[in-house]
């Protein structure tokens, strides 16, 4: 099948990315190469297209691997199963087999086909179990044995880098531990945002279809690797960062972003790329209202001159936008750069970025690249927000 949902990427971009997005055109988000699929996308009651997962969820559907309920809806607040959650990743790296003969459960031809490509371990799930909700844990093992015996991924090999950063790493059962260092380094599953994995909880059918989707399709992962910085080669004379490690950085911060409602509430969280020592990675979100409202600009960042609440220069971040509706909003502007502290030809004071990175909904998810010492313009990337930009959408 052809993928639908494949970003497109370009050349390397600067430190410095002011991103300005006009919210009311991201309703026609890009979901596929040829727009004629879009009539034959899954609809369900209870999943409205502004809910956070709707594009890992409309994907996995779309391709097969999950379903929905007879009734039409989909539950993705629902805890997800043993054989439900075999079922959506044999479905996405494989192909769901045949239903088995009547008198069967339903999953027995499933989980047999895991077993054969190595997901499960032979009677790993006894059959009284899997209908039991699933743990985190339990489903971080299956998905890193996919990566590796599946999808025929290179283990991440200095795993201690990453485990370090889990708060709760050391109360995960043995039989766990390697696998979750695993899917949490290459970004397939993440943390809570007090730093622990939480291993033992479960996890709704949402949070499932996330994590499959960046399973097979690893654009969409968040990023959670360390990057490798070489001084040496990454640094220019003036000392300033390349441009095409701090896109790395940059990189796997906007990855990380999401702009959702849930509850009637309006949220928006990510992950500021943590970067080496002389360097500071900055994020500044401002919430644009229109004119005839009288609100003014809500400003969220790390840059506290400019920001009126705090981001973080590092690590994850989660904030509810109280006291706002769609009506109000005109955009959202994202700021992000990579501040070289010790930077010897220094513009505007602290900051000595050459290059903005501009992003417009309007212009078919288009980022442009602006010179800003000679005002020199180039399209150099295409991007699909819909996976970020989430508020709109009904």
């Amino acid at each position: 099948m052809k993928n639908l949902f494949t970003k497109r990427t370009g050349k390397a971009i600067s430190g410095f990315i002011s991103i300005c997005v006009l919210l009311l055109a991201v309703s026609g988000a890009v979901w596929a190469d040829d727009d004629r699929v879009t009539s034959n996308l899954p609809k369900f009651t209870d999943l409205p297209e502004s809910h956070w997962a709707y594009t890992h969820i409309t994907r996995l559907t779309y391709e097969g691997a999950i379903t929905g309920y007879p009734d039409g809806t989909f539950g993705p607040s629902r805890n997800i199963t043993r054989a439900e959650f075999l079922a959506v990743v044999v479905g996405a790296l494989l192909s769901r087999p045949e239903a088995p003969p009547a008198g069967q459960h339903w999953a027995t031809n499933i989980m047999q086909a895991a077993e054969k490509n190595n997901l499960l371990e032979a009677g790993e799930f006894a059959q009284d179990t899997w209908g039991q909700a699933i743990s985190r844990q339990e489903m971080a093992k299956i998905m890193a044995r996919g990566a590796q015996y599946v999808q025929k991924e290179a283990l991440e090999t200095k795993t201690s880098v990453y485990t370090s950063k889990i708060t709760d790493f050391s109360s995960i059962p043995e039989r766990y531990l390697s696998y979750v260092a695993q899917v949490y380094a290459k970004g397939i599953v993440t943390g809570y945002p007090d730093g622990s994995f939480g291993g033992e909880r479960q996890a709704t059918r949402a949070e499932a279809a996330t994590m499959v989707v960046r399973l097979i399709d690893p654009t969409y992962r968040l990023g959670n690797s360390d990057i490798a910085f070489d001084p040496a080669v990454d640094v220019a004379a003036d000392g300033r960062m390349k441009l095409a490690k701090a896109e790395e950085y940059l990189m796997q911060t906007l990855q990380s972003l999401r702009f959702y409602e849930e509850g009637g509430k309006f949220y928006f969280e990510g992950n500021v790329a943590e970067v080496p020592e002389g360097f500071e990675n900055t994020l500044n979100i401002d919430i644009i209202f229109k004119r005839d409202t009288g609100l003014p600009i809500i400003s969220y960042g790390s840059y506290p001159l400019r920001a009126q609440k705090a981001l973080p220069n590092e690590g994850s971040f989660k904030v509810e936008v109280l006291g706002i509706s769609l009506e109000q909003i005109a955009g959202i502007e994202i700021t992000m750069f990579i501040d070289a502290l010790y930077h010897i030809n220094k513009l505007y004071d602290r900051y000595g970025y050459e290059v903005v990175w501009v992003i417009n909904s309007n212009n078919d998810n288009r980022i442009d690249t602006i010179d800003s010492i000679t005002y020199g313009k180039e399209t150099h990337k295409f991007y699909d927000f819909s996976t970020i930009f989430l508020w709109l959408r009904k």
